[in-house]
């Protein structure tokens, strides 16, 4: 990883590895990544397609004092499992261990990009059971990508390969050419394994360690896709969700493609439940701690919690 710059380098790493301690240990998925006063509630957040919470160090400072922070990092994320592929079944691993840390209402929940479908089907279980859900909160990057041309559940290990392309170029500033035709004409069993070989060519990987992270690390993206791609909301929220939607004004980024598939969700509501507050910044910020867009982000998701 020598041919990158250090903030590139921890980067890269951080997003193979997802290894970061949390202030003490808590059930299961759940790390926790700032503590909040005593008896006052916490903001869980979900994480985007991949599952990994490793950045969400970067917005934990600005968020408000009084509430603890927890990353629900997908299941199996740490190999500890197989990783789930249904919404529905993330939702169900983590209700249980969020009720562990805070058993009853009011609750705050988010996510970012994906991570809004496990938080929006959190948010009406919770409610069915008789909890309050005090805020709904999902940051929404806009990737302007040809979603309708992308790969869909019919190949979804194609999909989290174009995918990771995407990832490279646009969130972390790396250039990794994939010939995906020759993808493409390869066994299913061999594409994680030649994609894995072309990342370490160009120099992004340091041993066996890191080939093997980044090779699970394909392997939970293509769980989150499944996840992803195959919901369908069947429950309904009673109340708003507040949707961040951030994007580069300067790039035409502003304006949130309801045709996506981690907007499901928005679309099964009626439009005034829904309450829009766009902010001109770069969501890959998010990913990299990057300032001034990434402080701008975290403190604007503070003032909507209040």
């Amino acid at each position: 990883m020598t041919q990158l710059s250090q903030t590139k380098q921890e980067l890269l790493r951080a997003l193979i590895q997802n290894r970061e301690a949390s202030l003490q240990d808590v059930p299961s998925n759940l790390v926790q990544f700032k503590k909040g006063q005593p008896g006052a509630p916490a903001f869980f957040f979900f994480p985007a397609t991949d599952g990994g919470i490793s950045y969400f160090r970067y917005m934990a400072p600005h968020l408000p004092e009084r509430m603890a922070f927890y990353g629900c990092q997908a299941p199996g994320f740490d190999e500890e499992r197989e990783p789930l592929r249904t919404v529905e079944e993330v939702v169900e691993y983590t209700l249980r261990h969020i009720r562990a840390v805070q058993p009853h209402g009011p609750y705050y929940i988010g996510g970012f990009c994906m991570g809004g479908l496990p938080s929006y089907e959190l948010a009406c279980r919770l409610q069915e059971e008789g909890e309050e859900v005090a805020m709904l909160l999902q940051v929404m990057p806009v990737f302007l990508r040809p979603w309708a041309c992308l790969p869909g559940t019919d190949a979804l290990q194609l999909r989290a390969i174009e995918d990771h392309h995407f990832i490279f170029e646009r969130l972390i500033g790396i250039q990794v050419p994939l010939p995906m035709e020759r993808i493409r004409a390869l066994p299913e069993s061999e594409r994680y394994d030649f994609v894995t070989g072309l990342v370490k060519e160009a120099g992004y990987l340091k041993g066996p360690a890191e080939e093997h992270l980044f090779r699970h690390r394909m392997k939970m993206y293509e769980a989150g896709l499944s996840a992803m791609l195959g919901y369908q909301p069947k429950r309904r929220l009673r109340g708003h969700v507040e949707v961040l939607v951030v994007g580069r004004q300067s790039h035409g980024e502003l304006e949130l493609d309801m045709n996506t598939s981690y907007t499901v969700h928005l679309r099964s509501l009626p439009p005034e439940q829904i309450h829009y507050h766009p902010l001109s910044a770069d969501c890959a910020s998010l990913f990299s701690g990057e300032d001034p867009d990434c402080s701008l982000i975290s403190r604007r998701m503070a003032e909507m919690l209040g």
